[in-house]
């Protein structure tokens, strides 16, 4: 009977909101902005551990981003197996900061957490995160993105949606390697890590997740020396298991003293389609 009744739900949903949306364009502008206003929505995310709540200004951050322990729940494990206070983590594609959030959660705030997310709509949604979470001394949004480079780069958008993802930097290339149309383009500034670390003063990291969609081993290249400290112990990647990439990027941490530690099946990758053989490395310093 669910299952029935879930495409009628969706019509009559669609309608309602068909109707709502032609009545508001109706209005005056200065009741609109009221509106605007006054529609903040708030939402508490799935991270048993700790309350998180994230800001709500899209169907993918209400339906993908809420509940992202569940779709990546090794990331969050990840988190609780290996972070320690005092660490210094390197969120690279933090999208509107969930995982941040978690690490933060997780070590009392007594963490230092670098959230690089160089998307015009999802850098917003961070920094309001970090605040509605009373976050801001330990989380610091950073819209840069990091790659083998320094200087200005072209970042490709999938899509103009917050907390959309399947964005690029450089080529239109994505995380299959196929070229794609942007939707649209944008100049942003693209940093190596280690230039990043010159420059600025700020701590190496203990860790990094690197959620680029295609740009992994770019991103790992313009950190060779933080790749090879001793101060960093974890590398976790979402890559294509198996594929041509995945096996360079094996090579290169290994070079640099990082083994392979585990890999995990995305959540939602199913059994078949584009996602089917994503999975999440982790990678460890060999003592």
């Amino acid at each position: 009977m669910k299952q029935l009744l879930r495409p009628i739900r969706r019509i009559v949903y669609a309608a309602v909101a068909a109707a709502v949306g032609f009545s508001v364009r109706l209005l005056p502008t200065r009741v609109k902005l009221v509106l605007k206003e006054n529609s903040e929505i708030i939402r508490k995310m799935d991270y048993a551990r700790h309350d998180i709540y994230l800001n709500i200004e899209s169907r993918v951050e209400n339906d993908v981003r809420l509940l992202s322990c569940a779709k990546e729940p090794e990331t969050v494990d990840w988190i609780e197996a290996f972070f320690q206070e005092g660490d210094v983590f390197y969120d690279v594609g933090a999208n509107v900061g969930a995982y941040s959030l978690v690490a933060s959660s997780f070590c009392q705030r007594n963490i230092q957490v670098y959230a690089f997310e160089p998307g015009f709509l999802n850098f917003p949604q961070l920094c309001k995160n970090v605040f509605t979470n009373s976050m801001q001394q330990s989380i610091t949004p950073m819209q840069v993105a990091l790659s083998n480079t320094t200087g200005m780069e072209v970042f490709n958008y999938e899509n103009l949606i917050p907390g959309g993802a399947i964005h690029t930097l450089g080529e239109p290339v994505d995380y299959k390697g196929e070229s794609f149309k942007p939707l649209a383009t944008q100049q942003v500034f693209s940093y190596r890590v280690d230039d990043l670390i010159s420059q600025f003063k700020i701590p190496a990291p203990n860790h990094i997740k690197i959620d680029v969609d295609g740009i992994e081993l770019d991103v790992l290249k313009g950190a060779d020396q933080a790749m090879g400290s001793p101060t960093l112990k974890t590398v976790l990647l979402e890559l294509d298991d198996g594929d041509d990439e995945a096996v360079r990027i094996t090579e290169y941490l290994e070079a640099h003293g990082l083994v392979f530690h585990s890999k995990h099946k995305f959540v939602y990758g199913g059994e078949s389609g584009p996602l089917s053989g994503i999975y999440n490395y982790i990678f460890q310093r060999q003592d």
